[in-house]
């Protein structure tokens, strides 16, 4: 069964009330996005399944009749496996040259290249892009030698001193430029070192000078992991000792070595400039995890240090969360002032609703620290705007404001978001593609597709193809679309924040926090695992699931956790509401520990505080060790209210605080009535399952039915844990 007919079997499955005509409509708005014939749309389907086989001449054939696009697309496949004339790779760069996946195929085509090729042919196959592989790299440059030989000589110098190559690469490169790189061969060397590429730094390394080569063996020593390294260090020059790139090894190896403190010591010592460094990037994961860490020890100035010493390029991820960590440190270090500049700084390199709601909200923190009530409240108005995220409802509940009416959308209507129909983007080639593929039954590479033509897309655009996605039935895909609309500072709520149809289901418990839970594990994708081996919508792990069937009274079948989307809901929602009865309905604790385990949540209650008492609850979802745990709270708790909202078809007040501590879900209607089986083991305490239904949060989910109880063998407690494993808490 196809992946599109998969899916809307398991939703009709999981909503059995849905419009008997939807399925008219869906074939009505596909006939709009593209004209095409159903037989051109079954061809397609043929033609990708030849494909998958490697059968190209089957797939060939079923394609031919069908058009130009869906041509293209088995010959994508085609020569993106290598099968192919050089004529078909140019040709078809000619026309698609922006279509997602190009790099295998530019690796697959510039292995075709040749020397009796004309020059302008290669220099245009090219075209802004530089060879990654030899052979692409010896016929660009002998095209350019023809037409323009200091570009020639550019392109061997990069080539050079940039890639890494075996030693017979090597050996066929210097003998056709052996003499114009005769200077480059130390710089190549420190290169590849700076890159981590150490079997190349091997084959440069007798190429490069006495002094060079001094220092290579000490960096490859340290990359390594090799023992003497000290004496050769001691052995360089006082200059080459201070290396940049000798002390970016060092600092890994430290790392590596599991001495924190050295590492951190270093990073401090080199703090002084982006040349000291290196390269700034390379430190900033560790730098963002020294400086948590002295957060937590309440080492502010320590903290404020590490984090402000960054010497990053404005824009990127570890810029942002740098800039943050060295406002949040100066702020709780008595500097508001310092903090604001921080805070400033942060406002101008990001542009999603998330990130500019939290740059926001701490100015307003730092006005306030400093005094300046005015300045404030400003601040906490202008995070306000930014509704969908958690900092914004943040400022919101502080300034008292009502929730934004275009987040309250009722229903799963589509009519809030752009129209593709009519609009110039169904002349674009990438989204024709896409639309080709959701006709033949394959919505994942569709998706592929819209996701690839969203990186560069207006908001709009990408709205549309999000509306297209709803339409059809895979939320999934519209919420993934819609993130990166939001991501370039629009935010679609209808896609953004989707309703599904789980919201409806009898699970017994608020169906805001499965919506909110869901999708962040999963983005309502029923089918989808986890590198961890967490399974289906709510991404539970199979020893978890067994465990919740045996307390449900249901049979276990691990196949169905990625097939059955309410028998996934189920069994997760049973886990959801043991974190709830130990937790109780504090949003923090339970979607941390779903995240990362309970004894975890249980953990950073005694190392940071309680949060339902008194402990201020923002600064203790910050100071959450693990990146993605602590993005995972956030992304949840924002999303309650909004789901709230969206079931409701109404404005809610906005409560994030009271989310967090434990205050703001009231208990959903009772399930029907269920079996138990009463286990030897507990869910999550001391209590037995009977104590459980007696009185708690999971009574929610069993107790309130009425339920018949059987014995049953003892679980083994391996089989009680975390819905999601592998949690790092470095980078």
């Amino acid at each position: 069964m196809r992946p599109l007919q998969e899916a809307r079997r398991n939703e009709a499955m999981m909503y059995p009330f849905r419009d008997r005509l939807v399925g008219f409509a869906l074939a009505f708005a596909l006939s709009l996005a593209l004209p095409a014939r159903a037989e051109d749309a079954q061809r397609l389907s043929r033609a990708l399944g030849a494909a998958a086989m490697r059968d190209w001449s089957a797939a060939t054939a079923e394609a031919e009749a069908s058009g130009p696009v869906a041509r293209d697309l088995i010959l994508w496949q085609r020569l993106r496996a290598g099968q192919g004339t050089w004529a078909e790779y140019r040709d078809f760069a000619a026309r698609n040259r922006d279509w997602p996946g190009m790099a295998l195929f530019w690796k697959r085509g510039d292995a075709l290249l040749r020397a009796d090729l004309p020059p302008d042919e290669v220099i245009g196959w090219f075209g802004t892009r530089h060879p990654d592989t030899l052979n692409g790299a010896m016929a660009l440059i002998a095209a350019l030698k023809k037409t323009d030989p200091q570009a020639a000589r550019d392109e061997i110098a990069r080539f050079w001193s940039e890639q890494a190559l075996s030693k017979a690469e090597a050996d066929v490169f210097l003998a056709a430029h052996g003499e114009t790189v005769a200077g480059l061969h130390d710089t190549r060397l420190m290169r590849l070192l700076d890159q981590g590429e150490w079997q190349a730094a091997q084959v440069a390394l007798p190429l490069a000078s006495a002094p060079a080569q001094a220092l290579g063996r000490a960096r490859l020593a340290l990359q390594a992991g090799q023992t003497g390294v000290d004496a050769l260090i001691l052995a360089l020059p006082a200059g080459q000792r201070d290396d940049a790139g000798l002390a970016l090894d060092r600092f890994r190896w430290r790392v590596w070595a599991k001495m924190p403190d050295l590492a951190r010591d270093l990073m401090l010592e080199r703090s002084t400039s982006a040349e000291a460094l290196r390269d700034p990037a390379a430190w900033a994961g560790k730098r963002a995890d020294y400086a948590r860490l002295a957060l937590r020890q309440g080492n502010w100035a320590l903290a404020e240090k590490l984090a402000a010493g960054h010497f990053l390029s404005a824009g990127g991820d570890d810029y942002s969360d740098l800039e943050w960590l060295a406002g949040y440190a100066a702020l709780r270090g008595g500097a508001p002032d310092r903090a604001l500049a921080h805070f400033q700084t942060l406002e101008k390199a990001v542009a999603s609703p998330i990130s500019l709601s939290r740059a926001h909200y701490w100015q307003g923190r730092a006005y306030e620290a400093a005094g300046k009530t005015a300045d404030a409240s400003a601040a906490y108005t202008r995070a306000a705007g930014y509704q969908s995220a958690w900092y914004g409802q943040l400022a919101a509940e502080k300034l008292g404001l009502p929730m934004q009416p275009e987040l309250a959308i009722a229903g799963r209507s589509t009519e809030t978001l752009p129209d593709w129909r009519g609009s110039d983007l169904r002349e674009n080639r990438i989204w024709q593609a896409g639309v080709w593929l959701i006709a033949a039954g394959e919505p994942d590479q569709a998706a592929r597709f819209f996701l690839h033509l969203a990186e560069t897309a207006a908001p709009e655009d990408i709205g549309r193809m999000a509306r297209l996605m709803m339409e059809m039935r895979l939320p999934w895909h519209a919420l993934r679309l819609a993130k990166a609309a939001a991501a370039k500072g629009v935010v679609y709520p209808a896609a953004y924040y989707p309703l599904t149809g789980l919201e409806t289901r009898p699970l017994g418990l608020p169906p805001e926090l499965v919506m909110a839970i869901a999708r962040r594990e999963s983005e309502f994708n029923h089918t989808v695992s986890s590198h961890a081996g967490a399974l289906g919508l709510m991404q539970v792990m199979p020893d978890t699931a067994r465990s919740m069937a045996r307390r449900l009274g249901e049979p276990f079948d691990q196949a169905r956790l990625t097939r059955d989307a309410a028998y996934n809901a189920r069994l997760g929602a049973a886990y959801l509401a043991g974190l709830r009865d130990r937790f109780g309905p504090s949003i923090a604790l339970v979607a941390s520990g779903y995240n990362a385990g309970p004894g975890r949540s249980a953990r950073w209650l005694g190392e940071f505080g309680d949060l339902r008492g008194g402990v201020d609850p923002v600064d203790w979802v910050e100071m959450i060790p693990f990146d993605e745990t602590r993005n995972y709270v956030m992304r949840v708790a924002e999303a309650l209210p909004i789901y709230r909202a969206r079931i409701k078809g109404t404005p809610v007040p906005l409560v994030p605080t009271w989310d967090l501590t434990g205050g703001g879900m009231k208990p959903a209607p009772a399930p029907p009535p269920i079996r138990l089986v009463r286990s030897a083991r507990p869910l999550m305490t001391t209590r037995s399952l009977t104590g459980y239904a007696a009185g708690g949060a999971l009574a929610e989910v069993l107790g309130q039915a009425a339920f018949s109880v059987e014995e049953a063998n003892a679980a083994p407690l391996s089989s009680v844990r975390p819905a999601r494993a592998g949690v790092r808490a470095t980078r």
